[in-house]
């Protein structure tokens, strides 16, 4: 048996809207270890908790968040599907005041706004030196390269698309942990590959279906996942 920490994929959006308090609070409910969440920028540069440049999806309104003020962003109602619009976005000083009291670990993905922002990266790195444990992970690998520029202690997490060549991880030393989707990489090929580079891994889009759950490969330090709840029963159980 092992139990590994869990993160709750922008908490637990099956019961309540992505990305909100609400979603977060369900999922320290449901026994997640810490929190998984998309910092995206406005055009004035305030980093807002959403997953989508395109605000489209969660809000009606065909806007693109970075050509758009907070002053804009605030007057919105989000939501989708099941969940009835009705909710503000986050800011992340709003998240980060909760975070900081509760000592939550988190897992800070930045999107593509950030790149090339090296000022509001700087900033958004240095108000998390009150976190005790937290690390910042990106598609995007020049947004790691700054984050280590910023903060050479802050541990970084790359998101590999499938193109990626697993080679380059031996030489990337801005790179501390690779994020994989569990569908995609989590085979002998890829999980040798990071060992051989020594580097650690979690996955996402694990649903605590996955026998590996239970048996992980010596690489893997922890899970992100929508359903928190079921991979810790999974984690825990005795069959």
């Amino acid at each position: 048996m092992s139990k590994l920490p869990i993160y709750a994929h922008r908490g637990v959006i099956t019961k309540a809207p992505e990305n909100s308090m609400a979603a977060f609070q369900q999922a320290l409910n449901e026994h997640a270890d810490g929190l998984e969440f998309d910092v995206q920028l406005t055009k004035d540069f305030v980093p807002i908790i959403t997953h989508d440049l395109n605000l489209k999806r969660l809000t009606g309104k065909k806007l693109m968040l970075n050509e758009v003020t907070y002053h804009t962003v605030r007057a919105l109602s989000v939501g989708k599907k099941w969940f009835k619009r009705g909710h503000a976005f986050l800011t992340f000083d709003e998240l980060l005041k909760w975070i900081v009291a509760a000592q939550i670990p988190v897992n800070i993905e930045l999107k593509e706004s950030f790149v090339g922002q090296f000022a509001a990266l700087e900033s958004l790195v240095k108000k998390c030196a009150p976190l005790k444990n937290v690390h910042i992970s990106s598609f995007h690998d020049e947004i790691l390269r700054d984050v280590k520029k910023i903060n050479p202690s802050m541990e970084t997490a790359f998101i590999p698309k499938k193109a990626y060549d697993w080679n380059d991880l031996k030489t990337a030393n801005h790179i501390d942990i690779v994020h994989a989707n569990k569908g995609k990489f989590y085979r002998d090929v890829y999980l040798e590959a990071a060992q051989a580079a020594q580097k650690k891994m979690r996955f996402y889009n694990v649903t605590g279906q996955e026998a590996f759950v239970k048996n992980p490969h010596p690489v893997v330090i922890g899970w992100i996942t929508d359903y928190p709840a079921t991979v810790y029963r999974k984690s825990v159980s005795s069959t």
